[in-house]
């Protein structure tokens, strides 16, 4: 059986293993795979703290300080039975009069202005549980931009 790379010699514990030749040991670069975990790490460390910061849960007030309604200037803000869209009044919402869309954002710096020169410089913002927080916050922006006001946000608690 000579020339067919196997071998039954009497020395052998396996005789019909074929000869292998022998290598110097193999060589594996590594920096690839060190880069990609290092990837991996930071990735999951920046969603993670994303995720950790999504998950919000804030306490409901017990108790509401009663604020002084006769140095602030009232805003309601209520819902709609269309999602995309909010009535804003002026004033306690069954009291006070609708601020139509249009001109909204001049009727409310007009209110805040006015607040300011008759030494209400509080802005209270009342706005229903299910106002979506970017009509709050459209609200909020212009109400807030007069100097000299002071912005307080409560919500309002529909029977």
């Amino acid at each position: 059986m000579s020339g067919s790379g196997f071998s039954a010699g009497d020395d052998d514990d396996s005789p019909l293993m074929p000869h292998k030749p022998i290598h110097d040991e193999a060589k594996f670069d590594i920096t690839a795979m060190i880069d990609l975990v290092f990837m991996m790490n930071i990735f999951f460390l920046v969603t993670s703290v994303t995720a950790a910061l999504a998950e919000v849960d804030l306490p409901t007030a017990r108790r509401v300080a009663p604020s002084d309604r006769d140095n602030s200037v009232l805003i309601t803000i209520l819902g709609n039975a269309d999602p995309n869209s909010v009535r804003v009044y002026d004033g306690e919402s069954g009291d006070g009069k609708p601020i139509p869309e249009v001109g909204m954002e001049k009727r409310i710096r007009e209110l805040a202005e006015a607040g300011v020169r008759e030494q209400k410089p509080t802005i209270l913002i009342k706005a229903e549980k299910t106002v979506r927080l970017r009509d709050l916050s459209r609200v909020a922006s212009v109400a807030s931009a007069v100097p000299g006001t002071e912005l307080k946000v409560a919500v309002v608690e529909q029977e």
